[in-house]
C-alpha cells in the first residue's frame, strides 16, 4: 500500500479532468499526483488516509487536495452500498500561464495554497457543491471551466477542516518498502496489541530506530498513528452496525473502556455515544 505516483490521462485540449466514480468500492491505492484534486463523496463509508490522517469517512463529505499529497478512501468491506464520487482535478495552469497572481484570484490562490495539507468542508457547504458538481455532469465543457472557478471562489469564503495536521508529506520518503509494511500490517492488525518492537522486526529495524524513522515520515508517534486508525474503524462500526460501545471498543483493539473513550474523544472531539447519535440525526 506504498504510495504510486498516478498520473491524470486528459485530453490535451482540455484544462481540467471531470469524472463521476461508480464501482462496488474504491480501489485505488494511496496515491498521489501534480494536480489539485476535489473530490465529493455522494455514497460510502470507510476510512480516507490524506497525509498522516486518518479518518472515517462517509457520503456527503468534500475533500480538497493539493498537489502531490498521498491520498485514498477505502471502502468499508461490510458495507453494502456502492462506492460513488464526483471529482474535479486540475493543474497549475487551469486559466493559463500565472493565473493564480492575477488580483481578482487572491482568494483562490489562499485556499490552493492551503490545500497542500488537505481541506475537509462542513456539511452545509459541502451538499450545496457536492450537488453543483453532480449537475456539471449535464453542461457543457465550457460552461464547466466557469462552474469550477465559482466553486472554488465560494469555497474560498468558507471555514475549512486541516486534514493531515499541518505536516506535508515527502513522497520520495513514501514510496518504500517500509511504509507499505507497516501501513498493511496495521491494516490487518489493528484489532490485537501492536507495538514499535514488532514494527521493528518487521522492517529490520531496532524499536528505538523504528520509533525515530516513523515519526519523522509521519510527523507523529506510531502509537498516536495506530489509536487514530482504531478510532476510525470504531467510528465506522457506530454508524454501520448496532454493537454496544464497549463490543466496539474490544472490537478495535480496546481492552480498557474509559481508555477507548479518552482516545476517541481526543480524535473526534466527541463521546462514541455523541457520535453515533449525532450520526442518525
Amino acid at each position: 500500500m506504498k504510495a504510486v505516483f498516478e498520473p491524470i490521462y486528459n485530453s490535451l485540449n482540455q484544462s481540467f479532468h471531470y469524472g463521476m466514480f461508480q464501482n462496488n468500492e474504491f480501489k485505488t491505492p494511496w496515491h498521489y499526483h501534480p494536480e489539485w484534486e476535489l473530490t465529493f463523496i455522494t455514497e460510502s463509508t470507510g476510512i480516507r488516509s490524506v497525509g498522516n490522517s486518518i479518518q472515517a469517512y462517509s457520503a456527503g463529505e468534500l475533500v480538497l487536495l493539493g498537489p502531490n499529497l498521498p491520498h485514498c478512501w477505502k471502502t468499508n468491506s461490510t458495507n453494502e452500498q456502492t462506492a460513488k464520487s464526483t471529482f474535479i482535478q486540475f493543474n497549475k495552469d487551469l486559466l493559463g500561464k500565472d493565473w493564480l497572481e492575477k488580483e481578482e484570484f487572491l482568494l483562490i490562490k489562499k485556499l490552493l495554497e492551503a490545500s497542500k495539507y488537505g481541506l475537509i468542508f462542513n456539511d452545509e457547504i459541502s451538499k450545496i457543491v457536492g450537488n453543483k458538481m453532480l449537475h456539471m455532469n449535464f453542461i457543457s465543457p465550457t460552461l464547466r471551466m466557469i462552474e469550477i472557478i465559482k466553486i472554488l471562489h465560494e469555497l474560498s469564503l468558507e471555514k475549512y477542516e486541516v486534514l493531515s495536521l499541518g505536516a506535508r508529506f515527502d513522497v520520495n520518503s513514501i514510496v518504500s518498502d517500509r511504509i507499505e509494511k507497516i501501513i498493511d500490517f496495521v491494516e490487518n492488525n489493528y484489532q490485537h496489541k501492536i507495538d514499535a518492537s514488532q514494527l521493528g522486526e518487521l522492517v529490520f529495524m531496532t524499536s528505538v530506530s523504528f520509533s525515530k524513522f516513523f515519526k519523522k515520515a509521519f510527523n507523529k508517534t506510531f502509537t498516536s498513528y495506530l489509536n487514530e486508525y482504531r478510532v476510525s474503524r470504531a467510528c465506522e462500526l457506530l454508524k454501520e452496525s448496532e454493537f454496544s460501545v464497549e463490543q466496539i471498543a474490544f472490537e478495535t483493539g480496546y481492552q480498557n473502556l474509559s481508555f477507548f473513550h479518552r482516545q476517541f474523544k481526543l480524535f473526534t472531539k466527541k463521546t462514541p455515544a455523541n457520535y453515533r447519535q449525532e450520526f442518525y440525526k
